[in-house]
């Protein structure tokens, strides 16, 4: 009621209050809201308040757009923006009004969203509404009469003006992808209810086509749920009660799945003698399809002995339950072959750089069951005993704790794939045309690209980066004045 009532007497009092109206709110959001200090969480809730209450005073999306441009061009400067959306977006419990955008029962795709009304993209109903009057659709700052979009008739699409911020939802689909692939892979139960309930939602919104390879990453965990009950029961059948069968796996289709981390090592024998199980019985069952282990991704659940002082100051040992990656159990697993390796043996021992050894090892230090001390000019590492217990705070530590969880997607390495695929692109732009500036390459591979398998949606920054990592490999050269030409062979 408040905003109508300012929205009446605004009516009355004509543009130049509209005008002074847009003139400080404009300058309060660039005052108080743009700026580093805020979130970008925070920034796009005010937007999305914003929004609604702009398109309340003015349905013609005048003073919206007036007020609202230098957030919009903030909001496409931040690099988390389009992941914060998304995340939003996804949210059952704290996603707020994103999540109840995206339930809308008379949700429309956002290419239809964006049709003007003289397209008629629906035939009329029961429950039509004529468009706006002439009146409302002149704007309250110039007075001209505009457009308006269907969108605008209902009660306004918030995710299509998200998604304009942008210009392209292909950069949202991405960003979805890859925190879907997260998300799939942490799932230790397979449960992909969830995600079908919300890829579904998006669908509707962004279009199955978009989505395709989303539906094919679900499949993959749907299947590999039936391919790992299969293999349990078989090996079930086959081993001891000694030696049951402990390894689970996710078996994905690589093709459609964004860039995993494939940093390889070399896994502890103990730990390998079980996935050669079971990829014997993958082979039997799927043959001639083979697995390929990437080796560092996953979760390891095992049982580990650590010491502790009790009140009275006696030594008790214990067993405790510990989760971690595979990097930190095959680590840990050598330690029942020899209880003291330097840090040098460790790492020529699982293949990984000393200083991934150094970091992956801060793990098992702060959990009390491996010591760090230096022995001349090398770390040694040795297993925390009874007798140890209460010297261990004097053994040298000197790397970070490990305890963040790390993403099984790689995220800069997924960028680099993507641009790697428009090097061709640049090189044949260049060898043709001969120098050219960094607006002009940006332009021709969006004309290039449009209509091929790739899509591009990056921003001339992010192009500027690539092609600065292209001159550092010698593969092309800049002129002070920003033009881009090959770099010949032999040239200096």
């Amino acid at each position: 009621p408040a905003v109508r009532e300012l929205q009446l007497a605004l009516d009355r009092t004509g543009r130049i209050f509209y005008e002074k109206l847009a003139f400080e709110w404009r300058q309060a959001l660039e005052r108080r809201l743009i700026h580093p200090g805020a979130q970008t969480s925070q920034i796009i809730d005010v937007y999305i308040n914003t929004i609604k209450v702009l398109r309340e005073m003015d349905p013609s999306g005048e003073l919206l757009q007036v007020v609202t441009q230098p957030v919009r061009e903030y909001l496409r400067g931040r690099g988390d923006c389009v992941r914060c959306i998304i995340t939003s977006l996804t949210d059952e419990e704290g996603g707020g009004d994103l999540y109840e955008e995206l339930k809308r029962q008379d949700a429309k795709p956002l290419e239809e969203a964006q049709l003007d009304e003289e397209d008629e993209e629906e035939p009329p109903t029961f429950d039509w509404q004529p468009p706006p009057s002439i009146l409302q659709r002149r704007g309250v700052i110039t007075g001209q009469v505009g457009k308006v979009t269907s969108s605008s008739r209902r009660a306004g699409d918030i995710l299509s003006m998200l998604v304009g911020i942008y210009g392209s939802k292909e950069l949202f689909v991405n960003e979805y992808r890859i925190m879907l692939a997260d998300k799939l892979l942490s799932n230790l139960d397979y449960n992909t209810d969830a995600e079908v309930h919300k890829l579904e939602l998006l669908k509707l919104r962004f279009g199955e086509s978009s989505l395709r390879s989303c539906e094919v990453m679900v499949k993959d965990i749907d299947d590999s749920k039936r391919i790992h009950t299969n293999i349990r029961s078989t090996l079930q059948l086959n081993s001891s009660r000694d030696d049951p069968p402990v390894v689970d796996a996710a078996i994905v289709s690589h093709i459609f799945w964004p860039h995993l981390q494939r940093d390889s090592m070399k896994h502890h024998k103990k730990i390998q003698s079980k996935l050669d199980k079971f990829c014997k019985e993958y082979e039997k069952l799927k043959n001639p399809r083979r697995l390929v282990w990437l080796q560092q991704l996953g979760t390891v659940e095992m049982e580990v002995e650590a010491y502790e002082t009790d009140a009275d100051g006696n030594v008790t040992s214990y067993v405790k339950d510990v989760t971690c990656t595979p990097a930190h159990a095959t680590l840990l697993a050598n330690f029942e072959d020899k209880s003291t390796w330097t840090l040098e043996e460790l790492s020529a021992e699982v293949a990984m750089s000393e200083d991934m050894v150094r970091k992956r090892m801060g793990f098992w230090v702060n959990q009390r069951v491996v010591q760090a001390n230096r022995a001349d000019d090398d770390l040694v590492y040795s297993l925390v005993s009874a007798s140890d217990v209460n010297s261990n705070e004097h053994s040298f530590v000197d790397h970070n704790d490990d305890d963040e969880q790390e993403l099984a997607v790689s995220l800069g390495a997924h960028e680099e794939e993507e641009m790697k695929v428009y090097e061709s692109y640049i090189v044949g732009m260049l060898s043709n045309l001969g120098q050219l500036p960094l607006q002009r390459i940006h332009s021709m591979i969006k004309t290039f690209v449009s209509g091929s398998e790739h899509n591009y949606n990056k921003t001339p920054n992010q192009l500027a980066v690539f092609l600065q990592q292209l001159c550092k490999e010698e593969k092309v050269e800049v002129s002070p004045d920003g033009m881009y030409k090959l770099l010949k062979k032999g040239a200096k």
